[in-house]
């Protein structure tokens, strides 16, 4: 039976994708054949979690020339710890001031810890958890989907696992990466926008969250053959147009991935997945072009309360769906006192310089 989560029951307006002074820093195109449009959408699939923005479900045509859709994609969040002390009571504090996500077709983050108030700590130099008050911060902001397919999910076991499932569910926001068995990690989360299908995954692949079976709980494991036949499903079976795959891997502080990452993210976009979005290392690495796909290795740190830096400058990747043309940007951000809001001017400048010379800096075989 499919879990159906209606946007439009929790968004009580349409999303306009106004631009917003963002300043661009490369494009890709797909040209992939996209035949899949035309054909009748069969709805009845089980191990798939729909997400239908704007109650659209029947299938026109793809985004046209003038209304493109918007994805908008954050790096680590996590609201607990020292941002606990700085929000108090203040629970929309950690995105309030940035509309760029509220105005995005679809925005997506990172989560880097439970929901829960429950579970025992599992043995680990640091461990997480978020109390579900401040999911309001992700609902207000206008965040549709979570990965939790992370290295702190887990940090409750899988009591805090379950509990951060059934406060995502309850408060209309999509997850995908984890679950309860293996099947459940590994569903997409598809959403349908203005006829547009995207299928988002997710993966992780450490020590420190066990990986799904099917019969325990845990994360969708990080391989190429699991990345590989998820993508061709949401492809044969669900008509994805776009596939999203979220990876939480690196090194903490490199500010360039390594060989294998390099290899890994280019066979993914070569096995047929259109945007690889990474995080983990907490600092923004390169975004590329590659073989008409984009890799954005990391996206560091959106709002990250896990340590005491409250303040620094990150950024947004934003992709940009226009017929069979994909196209990326970055939108800088500024993080103060653990409340984000859009970077403009000079610091805008050095942000996107910065990320520019990474990206030159990798070595295109």
């Amino acid at each position: 039976m499919i879990q159906e989560i209606t946007f439009s029951s929790v968004l009580s307006f349409a999303r306009t994708s106004a631009r917003m002074n963002e300043i661009a820093s490369g494009s890709v195109f797909r040209t992939r054949p996209r035949d899949r449009a035309s054909r009748a959408m069969n709805t009845r699939f089980a191990a798939i979690m729909i997400l239908t923005l704007f109650g659209s479900w029947h299938r026109s045509a793809l985004s046209q020339e003038s209304d493109p859709v918007v994805l908008r994609f954050g790096g680590d969040c996590l609201l607990t710890t020292h941002y606990e002390w700085w929000a108090s009571s203040d629970v929309t504090r950690a995105f309030r001031q940035l509309r760029h996500l509220e105005t995005a077709d679809v925005a997506m983050v990172n989560l880097e810890s439970p929901v829960t108030r429950r579970g025992t700590k599992r043995e680990k130099p640091f461990t997480f958890r978020m109390d579900p008050r401040f999911l309001e911060s992700f609902t207000s902001a206008g965040i549709d989907l979570v990965t939790i397919a992370n290295n702190h999910i887990y940090d409750f076991d899988s009591i805090g696992l379950l509990d951060t499932i059934h406060n995502l569910d309850s408060a209309g926001i999509g997850h995908v990466g984890a679950g309860m068995t293996k099947q459940d990690a590994r569903k997409p989360a598809l959403i349908d926008v203005r006829g547009t299908r995207i299928a988002f995954l997710a993966y992780y692949n450490g020590s420190e969250a066990p990986n799904a079976t099917d019969s325990t709980a845990g994360v969708a494991e990080r391989s190429l053959p699991v990345i590989r036949e998820d993508m061709m499903f949401a492809r044969t079976e669900l008509g994805a147009d776009v596939v999203v795959v979220n990876l939480h891997w690196g090194i903490e502080k490199a500010v360039l991935p390594d060989p294998e990452q390099v290899l890994f993210a280019r066979a993914v976009i070569d096995a047929g997945v259109d945007v690889v979005v990474g995080h983990h290392p907490h600092v923004l690495q390169p975004i590329e072009v590659y073989n008409e796909g984009v890799i954005a290795y990391s996206l560091g740190n959106l709002v990250f309360g896990g340590n005491s830096r409250h303040t620094y400058d990150t950024a947004l990747l934003e992709i940009r769906i226009t017929g069979s043309t994909i196209t990326h940007s970055v939108i800088p951000v500024r993080v103060e006192q653990y409340g984000a809001r859009f970077l403009e001017g000079e610091g805008a400048k050095r942000l996107l310089d910065s990320l520019n010379t990474l990206t030159l800096s990798l070595r295109h075989d």
